[in-house]
């Protein structure tokens, strides 16, 4: 089975569940797709890569603004910067890694893995 089939799969089965498009398929994960990765739908993406991308994602869209309208300003050092936008990263990655996480489980979607025997 190809990507887009099994993305197609994936589509109808989270469409079945009645989540919102933008919660199935949000605008980072089409950023990534146009890009050329091949990467899962959130909800069947592992709960690892979810909390990266989501995480890393975040951290850098939150502290670069921050850094110029906000930090740049507080004469903060470096490394308080840094750690504030890991920190935002990495709790905003793990909760959208379990809420996805969560959805997986509540909705009892089929594993990436398995879709092709589906």
């Amino acid at each position: 089975m190809t990507y887009e089939e099994k993305c197609n799969f994936a589509i109808k089965e989270l469409e079945a569940a009645r989540l919102w498009k933008s919660n199935y398929n949000p605008p980072l994960v089409k950023l990534i797709q146009r890009l050329g990765f091949k990467v899962p739908l959130p909800h069947y993406n592992s709960f690892l890569n979810n909390a990266l991308l989501t995480g890393v994602f975040f951290g850098f869209s939150w502290g670069l603004p921050m850094y110029f309208f906000i930090w740049s300003t507080k004469n903060m050092s470096v490394t308080t910067m840094l750690g504030s936008a890991l920190f935002a990263g990495a709790f905003f990655g793990l909760a959208m890694a379990s809420y996805y996480m969560y959805g997986f489980k509540k909705y009892k979607l089929t594993p990436w893995h398995e879709i092709k025997n589906a």
